[in-house]
């Protein structure tokens, strides 16, 4: 039997987990101007942002081969060697980017070996969120698991905001110069600490009581009913995908391009973000209470009807006290939105076919979105001169998952025998 005490330790274990996994990633977007600076040094410095951006880009890319390998190990062998793995291989891949030489140094080898880190940084990714939000599901009470499955988000959001204190805590206490030198490697090498507690949690827990239901049994082969479920899926992912990496990433650079500092940017950041902690576990909480579809679809009007008044306020470079609560209401969304997807996912896929087809069809999107997010609103701005124009790619993204939330109203979730009768079945 599940007792509350276990499904607590097996939450914090796979949030965890993944706060190191957005640690990484957002240590390297909140350091995006510093690390333009090192790596692509004889650039103009928005070719050099860009490029930089290419490279936040390239882990994205991984993240499907990622799937490719943990999601099958998370259906096969268990959640818990996929989680413990896809860790390992993040922590260590991090604290290698730490140590990396710089293009001053060894020239051209320095972009590509970035380039390969953050390739093998995808990869770990790739089976990190979706094995840890499968994970917690399959242990929570039916009546809470979108509160609990929103945790491994709070983790997330946790994670952008442990990066932006150490980033936003070392360009304070450096000059711009120590920045440039070492400083910008610091916050690479605490994720080697931080990914020993993450591995220290999860070795101390087994599987999840449906997958020991179900191992065993030969997974269904797809059909048209799943393959429509493969979609929804997709378009549920879209706000979320793009929201988040928008908002807690590309927006930090947006704001130093207005003449914010680095530190000033990044304590805006932080501040979102620390609002954004409770705004995902309200998400949870919707999702149980109101239903998926319903959160899901109030979230995504919401950020249809804020998004472009925000971005046209933020554009003008308004006062501190204004730009700090633009980034908050732009925030607002996307992270209530984020508290309810998670659960969607899950309770999209049969027990024995979820480790691969969330993992993939999820870093698939995430892979498309996720990278050229931060991308795509840069190169608007640099092509069209327009500060407005990042809110186009939100709006355009809370628009198809407007449409799916109301398609996801309309579904069926699949169809699992309750978990007594599937451990019976196994014993007999």
């Amino acid at each position: 039997m599940t007792t509350p005490a276990t499904v607590r330790r097996t939450t914090l274990a796979a949030s965890v987990g993944n706060t190191v996994e957005t640690y990484d990633y957002a240590v390297y977007g909140f350091l995006a101007t510093v690390l333009a600076t090192v790596f692509f040094p004889a650039a103009s410095p928005g070719t050099a942002l860009l490029s930089s951006f290419a490279v936040f880009g390239s882990a994205f890319l991984a993240r499907p081969a990622g799937a490719l390998v943990f999601g099958p190990l998370a259906d096969r062998l268990g959640r818990r060697p996929a989680l413990v793995a896809s860790l390992l291989l993040m922590a260590v891949a991090s604290t290698l980017i730490g140590v990396l030489p710089t293009t001053a140094v060894v020239g051209i080898a320095a972009p590509i070996l970035l380039v390969l880190l953050r390739f093998a940084q995808g990869l770990a990714a790739g089976g990190e969120f979706t094995t840890a939000i499968i994970y917690v599901a399959e242990f929570a009470p039916p009546h809470r698991r979108g509160a609990l499955s929103s945790r491994v988000q709070v983790g997330s959001l946790a994670g952008f905001l442990l990066g932006a204190v150490v980033v936003l805590s070392l360009s304070t206490a450096l000059s711009r110069e120590q920045m440039l030198d070492w400083g910008w490697r610091v916050p690479f090498l605490l994720a080697l600490p931080i990914g020993v507690i993450g591995l220290y949690l999860r070795s101390r827990f087994g599987e999840t009581p449906e997958f020991l239901a179900t191992r065993g049994r030969p997974a269904t082969a797809p059909s048209s009913r799943q393959w429509s479920r493969v979609f929804l899926l997709i378009g549920v992912s879209v706000l979320h995908i793009v929201g988040i990496y928008m908002v807690y990433t590309y927006v930090q650079s947006y704001l130093i391009q207005l003449r914010l500092s680095p530190a000033t940017a990044t304590a805006v950041i932080a501040f979102a973000l620390l609002a954004g902690v409770f705004l995902v576990a309200a998400g949870g909480r919707a999702a149980d209470r109101l239903g998926k579809s319903r959160a899901l679809l109030v979230a995504s009007v919401a950020v249809l009807v804020v998004t472009y008044p925000l971005f046209a306020v933020l554009a003008t470079a308004p006062p501190l006290w204004l730009a700090v609560l633009c980034t908050l209401l732009l925030s607002a969304g996307p992270a209530f939105y984020s508290g309810a997807a998670p659960i969607a996912y899950v309770q999209l896929v049969p027990v024995r076919m979820r480790g691969s087809v969330v993992g993939l069809t999820y870093n698939v999107a995430v892979a498309v979105l996720g990278g050229s997010a931060v991308f795509i609103c840069q190169a608007l701005v640099e092509l069209t001169g327009d500060r407005r124009s990042p809110a186009y790619l939100l709006l355009a993204a809370a628009a198809v998952s407007a449409i799916a939330a109301l398609a996801l109203a309309r579904s069926r979730e699949p169809e699992t025998a309750p978990i007594a009768e599937l451990t019976a079945e196994a014993g007999s």
